[in-house]
């Protein structure tokens, strides 16, 4: 394995724009991703920033200028990280069309948004309903979310917050965000929605402030049904655009999805143009 020092991004950089609160997406795309990808992170400037459609609205101006400092940089794609960056403002797909667009106008480069990553997966894999743990998200959030995947294709059997399943009392409790919540938290809402709505085709897990990696195999194995989550979709959709067809190890069935081995086991991708 190359060392740092000698030439980290020999395969490719990829640049993070984080939410504004420490963000630790970046430290798991390092551990995902394979020798030679570089990975880089920056944050935005929002005042009181809490993970509410109103403050991620006002965002959107200091994303364009992190998107344009990670393209001048030198990173060969950009990530914005943040599920509701691609829902917050609109109940359509239109909101994050618009993102993607400024984000790619502004940095010169391919972008990846979270929240509309999540989609494009689900589409590329061919996965019509789901059910959706959103961890710490707001009521209204969770409103938003279910109403943008609807919006690409995808039927919501059922979206629960963790006050939904009895870890918090109220949402205060949950926003803003800890650092890292437990990975036990995601495993066990993944596995309520999934008995609240055991025919659906995929199970996700929204929230990247959500320890998600290293459950996702062994939540697959246990419900025998696909899982998602935001960092995963997000990771897959930046090493597509990277170019780079592999990982690090078992993160699941849709990074497993890159290498060649598993698209010739897998059924043809159902891709609709968003």
């Amino acid at each position: 394995m190359t060392h740092w020092s000698q030439d980290y991004g020999w395969r490719g950089k990829m640049g993070i724009n984080a939410t504004p609160v420490v963000d630790n997406s970046h430290f798991e795309l390092m551990r995902v991703a394979p020798a030679g990808v570089g990975v880089y992170q920056t944050f935005p400037y929002v005042p009181q920033f809490r993970v509410e459609a109103e403050r991620i609205q006002q965002s959107v101006e200091q994303l364009e200028h992190c998107a344009r400092t990670l393209g001048e940089a030198g990173v060969d794609v950009v990530g914005q990280c943040g599920t509701p960056f691609s829902f917050a403002g609109g109940d359509s797909l239109e909101w994050a069309q618009s993102i993607h667009s400024k984000l790619e106008a502004a940095s010169g480069k391919p972008v990846a948004l979270m929240g509309l990553s999540i989609l494009e997966a689900l589409q590329d894999r061919g996965y019509k309903s789901v059910a959706v743990s959103a961890s710490y998200y707001s009521q209204d959030l969770c409103e938003r979310y279910a109403r943008f995947l609807e919006a690409g294709g995808i039927r919501v059997v059922t979206v629960a917050n963790w006050v939904d399943q009895g870890l918090f009392s109220d949402e205060g409790q949950m926003n803003p965000p800890k650092l890292w919540y437990p990975a036990s938290y995601a495993y066990r809402s993944a596995r309520e929605v999934a008995d609240a709505a055991p025919d659906v085709d995929c199970i996700v897990m929204s929230g990247a402030a959500m320890h998600t990696m290293d459950v996702i195999s062994p939540l697959e194995n246990d419900l025998q049904k696909p899982v998602i989550s935001s960092d995963a979709a997000f990771f897959w959709k930046l090493l597509l655009l990277l170019g780079v067809r592999e990982t690090s190890g078992d993160w699941g069935s849709l990074l497993g999805s890159l290498g060649l081995a598993a698209k010739l086991r897998a059924p043809p991708s159902r891709v609709r143009a968003l």
